[in-house]
């Protein structure tokens, strides 16, 4: 048995009864793309934003919620309208459950290569977004570690990159 305690446009949560007769409380969001942006010049673009459940501004990869069933859509226009970036190379890097016990997010990670915009300077339609900066491949690392990039799901997508797909 399933009861729908709470649901609005990005999460319900889910009330169910297992078979043994024990209640399971359940997340259930939509399919989540986080876009790891390489430039021409082989930089990492990330997004400096405010985040109301900590209260503070964190430096993470662009993302957003899959629209539909079009993942690479919702990729490269996320990433259009955070950053004002387009991409002429696009590949999935791979996927991850956000935390399987209780909810059941899928984030699946694009890389977007030789990205580029029509204007100078980074720009960003979300009010949340402070600051779109690019970084060498060094300072994002040196960022990992000095605990600049708290936000888990980019550590985990910049994971797979590091480890799979960084030249």
């Amino acid at each position: 048995m399933k009861q729908v305690l709470h649901k609005n446009k990005w999460f319900s949560v889910e009330k169910h009864i297992l078979a043994n007769g024990q209640e399971y409380f359940l997340l259930n969001k939509r399919p989540t793309v986080f876009i790891v942006a390489e430039t021409k010049d082989k930089k990492l673009v990330l997004i400096k934003e405010y985040r109301y459940p900590i209260r503070r501004v964190v430096w993470q990869l662009p993302a957003g919620m899959v629209e539909g069933k079009n993942e690479l859509k919702s990729a490269k226009k996320e990433l259009f309208e955070e950053t004002g970036l387009a991409a002429k190379n696009w590949s999935k890097i791979g996927y991850f459950f956000v935390a399987p016990g209780h909810e059941n997010t899928k984030i699946i990670v694009f890389l977007a290569r030789n990205t580029s915009s029509s204007k100078d300077s980074f720009k960003t339609s979300e009010a949340d977004i402070s600051e779109v900066k690019k970084f060498s491949k060094s300072e994002v690392k040196e960022m990992i570690r000095s605990r600049k990039i708290l936000c888990a799901i980019s550590l985990a997508a910049l994971n797979l990159y590091f480890t799979n797909h960084s030249q």
